[in-house]
C-alpha cells in the first residue's frame, strides 16, 4: 500500500473511530460534524473530503460490517454443510468487530441494521440447511423462519455474552435438529433438511 493511500485510510478510520466513540456514548443523542472534527482533531474541510455528512460515516461503518459477513459466506465452502470451517471464522469475525456489532446488532442501537444483518445470516443459513418443502404454505414458511431465526439468535447471543461457547451452541443446534426437530418438520410440515449434522 502506498504512503498516500495508507495515510488516507488512517484518516478515514480516525474519523470513524471518533464518530463511534461519540455515537455509543449516552451524552448526546445526535452526533454532529463539529463533534467529530473536535474529537478527531481535524478540520471540517478534511471531514468533507472523506464524507458527505454525518450519516455517511455511520453508513460506511454499517456497510463494512455487511461486506464482512457477506465475504465470510462467499469464501466459505458451500459444500461444508457441517459448518466446521464456517463457525470458527464467524466467531473470529464477530470478536474482531464486536465493538460495532454488539451495539448495532445485539443492543438494537440501530434496529433497521440489526434486522438487516440478522436477516442476511438467516437467509444464508436457510440455504445451507438444504431445506426442501413438499407443499409450501404460509404456516410452514413462518415455522421455518422462526426456527432459523432462533438458531441465528442463539449463535449471536453466545458470541456476545461468552457464556456458552459457539461450539456448544452448535452442538445444541445439531441435537435439536436431529433428535426431534427433523422428524417433526417432516411428519407435520413435509419439510426435509438435507444435511445430517452440524458438527463432527
Amino acid at each position: 500500500m502506498g504512503t498516500y493511500k495508507a495515510a488516507r485510510n488512517r484518516t478515514m478510520m480516525g474519523i470513524q473511530e471518533s464518530f463511534w466513540e461519540l455515537y455509543i456514548s449516552q451524552e448526546k443523542k445526535r452526533v454532529t460534524i463539529e463533534d467529530v472534527c473536535r474529537n478527531a482533531d481535524i478540520t471540517r474541510s478534511t471531514f468533507y473530503y472523506y464524507y458527505n455528512d454525518i450519516d455517511d460515516v455511520l453508513n460506511s461503518i454499517k456497510q463494512k460490517q455487511m461486506d464482512l459477513i457477506h465475504d465470510l459466506f462467499e469464501t466459505s465452502n458451500n459444500e461444508d454443510r457441517d459448518f466446521q470451517s464456517f463457525l470458527p471464522r464467524f466467531q473470529e469475525l464477530f470478536i474482531e468487530n464486536e465493538k460495532f456489532l454488539i451495539p448495532l446488532v445485539m443492543e438494537y442501537k440501530d434496529p433497521e441494521f440489526s434486522m438487516r444483518y440478522r436477516s442476511y445470516i438467516e437467509d444464508r443459513m436457510f440455504n445451507d440447511l438444504q431445506i426442501n418443502v413438499e407443499e409450501p404454505n404460509t404456516q410452514t414458511a413462518e415455522t421455518l423462519s422462526v426456527i432459523v431465526s432462533g438458531l441465528v439468535h442463539m449463535f449471536l447471543n453466545c458470541l456476545a455474552s461468552n457464556i456458552i461457547s459457539l461450539e456448544d451452541a452448535n452442538n445444541m443446534s445439531n441435537g435439536m435438529i436431529n433428535t426431534g426437530l427433523r422428524w417433526v418438520l417432516k411428519e407435520k410440515y413435509g419439510v426435509s433438511i438435507g444435511f445430517k449434522k452440524m458438527v463432527n
